[in-house]
């Protein structure tokens, strides 16, 4: 059956790999990798030669299983056989497959019969065989691709096509960023995250008390026309508040708006040098209403939109947060301070819902402790307890927000990544929400450094949506992505 040449191919994942028994093609039905997309490359017929041989030598497997009357095995080797061959006449026969005339579907029985003692002893060689074929094929294919320059999220969608051919090819999941501890295996993210919490902690507490004391600065005098008197106004070389509350507050603010860009600044890896930029703290719907009538340029519908929130971005260099609450002033000053980091440094505007609430809340979050909605839909500033929807345990101060995406991305309703993606800000769902806080912990914790500024500035200064610069970051589509997000919450969660 087979032939004892073995051929050596170029090291893949830096060691050598053996590819299997070099013997003569015998003519088969047409083989392929289910769903396999077409690469249109002229490694094509290398590749059909690859998934050629394998089918062939499988099918001599099975045989040989059949003479022994390892029974068990041979089922498993046809059935392996049959996601190479689906039309194998044979295999479909002896595992007692029936085709629907009309559709032409094929029924599989259920098969539960354990090998007897005898037969697997038999079996063991067999099944070792069978692994060593399917090795051989995974470590050529790999090699074809690796020398195909694939784009990373066609290489990544093969190497998970392969992976569910092979679970425990240790290269294979090396490749698609997994790393083993102890018996088990786990994604690459969930280290790199638990590594990066500790850090991140660190860094937030270092930043907040090297954030220097404001000094005074002047009010101008437009300011004053704007419906609310302004007592105070202090700055940073990073922010000017200008304040119609408490001196105490007014500086607090600045220092804990200071040191969010300075953390965003480490965060992403960027060097971009932001202008100083204005912040209207003062207090109350009422004085909301009139700053947002009085304050130049801004349309009569945004005016409108501006004068029932908490806060408001009013433009590159300006926003408010006026909320009648001390603690939601801030969640809002540094929520803004965000907004115009992200604005200025990547080029992303509230359009992009899922990145103002997601690394909005986020980061907010671990500023100042408190985690606030900022949308039409729903809007609600204050925390509250309430029963056990997601929305009411969103609002408790002592949610874990990743344990609850993690729940509602596994529940029966749950959101579509892909559609999450395509909401502005003011259509997000509460789901949305959480989704999206996510995934912004997850490109900020579990990626690499750097990962998260590539795939903002892809969106925002390229215009390029954001299904189509996470794909092209990260290598996974919407589904693909979900799957993956929620793996890393159930790892992180354990």
């Amino acid at each position: 059956m087979t032939s004892p040449l073995t051929l050596l191919l170029p090291a893949v994942l830096g060691a050598p790999i053996l590819w299997g028994p070099a013997v003569p093609l015998r003519p088969a039905s047409s083989a392929s990798t289910p769903g396999a997309p077409a690469l249109a490359r002229p490694q094509d017929e290398a590749r059909a030669a690859l998934d050629k041989q394998l089918a062939w030598e499988l099918e001599g497997l099975a045989e040989r299983c059949q003479q022994a009357k390892a029974f068990v095995e041979r089922n498993a080797t046809y059935e392996l056989l049959l996601r190479f061959d689906p039309e194998h006449a044979k295999a479909r026969k002896t595992l007692g497959h029936k085709k629907d005339r009309k559709s032409g579907e094929w029924t599989v029985p259920e098969r539960s019969r354990p090998p007897k003692a005898a037969e697997e002893e038999i079996a063991a060689p067999l099944r070792a065989e069978r692994e060593t074929l399917l090795r051989g094929h995974v470590d050529a294919v790999l090699v074809l691709l690796d020398g195909q320059e694939l784009p990373v999220r066609i290489l990544r969608r093969e190497e998970q096509r392969l992976l569910e051919l092979m679970p425990d090819h240790e290269g294979l999941r090396e490749r698609t960023g997994e790393v083993r501890e102890g018996d088990s295996w786990v994604l690459r993210e969930t280290v790199h995250a638990r590594l990066t919490r500790k850090a991140h902690e660190k860094l937030r507490g270092d930043l907040k008390g090297a954030a220097p004391d404001p000094a005074e600065a002047a009010i101008e005098a437009a300011e004053q026309t704007w419906g609310v008197t302004f007592s105070k106004a202090l700055a940073t070389p990073a922010v000017r508040v200008v304040s119609a509350v408490s001196d105490g507050e007014a500086s607090e603010t600045a220092k804990r708006a200071h040191a969010t860009y300075a953390y965003l600044d480490q965060l992403l890896g960027t060097t971009d040098t932001l202008a100083q930029g204005t912040l209207y703290l003062f207090e109350g719907p009422a004085a909301t209403a009139a700053f947002c009538q009085a304050y130049p340029g801004l349309e009569e519908a945004t005016r409108k939109l501006f004068g029932g929130l908490l806060c408001s971005y009013l433009d590159h260099h300006h926003a408010n947060a006026s909320s009648a609450k001390r603690e939601e002033r801030l969640d809002g000053a540094v929520r803004m301070s965000i907004a115009r980091h992200l604005a200025w440094t990547t080029g992303t505007w509230s359009k992009h819902g899922w990145i103002a609430e997601g690394f909005g809340i986020y980061i907010t979050h671990q500023m100042t402790g408190t985690r606030l909605i900022y949308t039409v839909r729903e809007s609600e500033g204050s925390s509250s307890k309430g029963g056990d929807k997601v929305e009411d345990r969103m609002k408790r101060k002592d949610a874990d927000w990743l344990a609850l995406a993690r729940t509602t991305l596994q529940g029966k309703d749950a959101p579509k990544l892909a559609f999450t993606l395509g909401r502005d800000v003011n259509t997000l769902t509460r789901g949305d929400v959480l989704v999206a806080n996510a995934l912004a912990a997850y490109l900020l914790e579990g990626c690499e450094p750097g990962t998260a500024l590539r795939v903002l500035k892809r969106i925002g200064r390229d215009e390029v949506g954001s299904a189509k610069a996470l794909e092209e970051e990260l290598g996974l589509d919407p589904p693909a992505l979900e799957r993956r997000l929620i793996r890393w919450l159930e790892e992180l969660g354990k």
